[in-house]
């Protein structure tokens, strides 16, 4: 497969987004291909677990882009490290843009997966983004944050807020959120370890992202979803709650859901046999419906 560096813009804070463009082997300019674009963890760097799927799709006849959201890696945006669901949805819409400009991609063939943090990011793209004409979740992990492990995450409210009025008034320093500390075993076992440690990518979130995360309810969102919707989590993942939870949300029938036999959350970014087992019903999915 050909992997093409590119940029493009997230039109609403105009800021230039460095992705990953993947072509399938024996591209042939004069065809249309149906595409996706690929979405990773939270705080996560395209070359982290959504190149692993997106990979895994090209290598299937899928055009893929993967990229850096805005704050991240080598995208635009300051400060650096702001986790923010409206921005991520707008990254995403900047991505459809860019695929939607290539003459050989099929703007009638265009869907999104997103993993993890971005699995719930993504889902609610499918719900705001008419040009995304189906939707892959795997281990999506934001639900309501506010029942949510991740809560233990976050700091005081009234000290987050002080923060930011005084970083906003000049007065204060940037405070982060160790969002991925390494007595977080089964997260320490890939961020820190040769299977997702990658320059750039950092434990750290600017602390006053929490404000948004904690109001940002992906069910009561995903009652308006209305197109083909496929949830992949696994037996263990401490996230399956807020994926049963999304899944559960949405109404209709063209949506399905399935669990990977032991697999654990982070197993579902790129280890075998777990991923493997993943594509043996993300594979039909898009067959039926990209």
């Amino acid at each position: 497969m050909q992997v093409q560096s590119v940029t493009f813009k997230n039109k609403d804070l105009d800021l230039r987004l460095a992705g990953l463009l993947r072509l399938p082997d024996g591209f042939d300019l004069s065809r249309d291909y149906p595409a996706l674009v690929v979405t990773g963890p939270m705080l996560s760097i395209k070359e982290q677990a959504q190149s692993v799927y997106a990979a895994r799709l090209t290598e299937l006849g899928y055009v893929t882009l993967v990229f850096d959201g805005a704050y991240f890696g080598e995208s635009e945006g300051e400060p650096r490290q702001q986790e923010l669901p409206a921005v991520k949805e707008t990254d995403i819409e900047g991505a459809v843009d860019f695929l939607e400009s290539l003459p050989f991609v099929d703007s009638n063939r265009v869907g999104g997966l997103g993993i993890c943090g971005s699995g719930s990011y993504m889902s609610v793209a499918g719900v705001k983004e008419p040009r995304l004409r189906c939707i892959v979740a795997m281990v999506p992990a934001i639900a309501d944050i506010s029942k949510s492990p991740m809560m233990g995450f976050f700091m005081p409210e009234e000290q987050v807020r002080k923060a930011k009025e005084a970083w906003e008034a000049g007065t204060g320093e940037l405070l982060h959120l160790n969002f991925m500390p390494r007595a977080f075993d089964e997260g320490a076992a890939y961020y820190y370890s040769s299977r997702g440690n990658r320059r750039r990518w950092s434990n750290q979130v600017v602390a006053w992202s929490q404000l948004e995360l904690v109001s940002y309810n992906v069910p009561d969102i995903m009652k308006a979803m209305r197109k083909p919707y496929l949830v992949t989590t696994a037996e263990n993942a401490w996230s399956r709650d807020a994926s049963t939870a999304i899944f559960d949300a949405v109404p209709g029938d063209a949506k399905e859901m399935h669990v990977i036999p032991e697999g654990g959350h982070f197993d579902m970014y790129d280890l075998y046999p777990f991923v493997d087992e993943a594509f043996d019903f993300i594979v039909p999915f898009l067959e039926k419906n990209l």
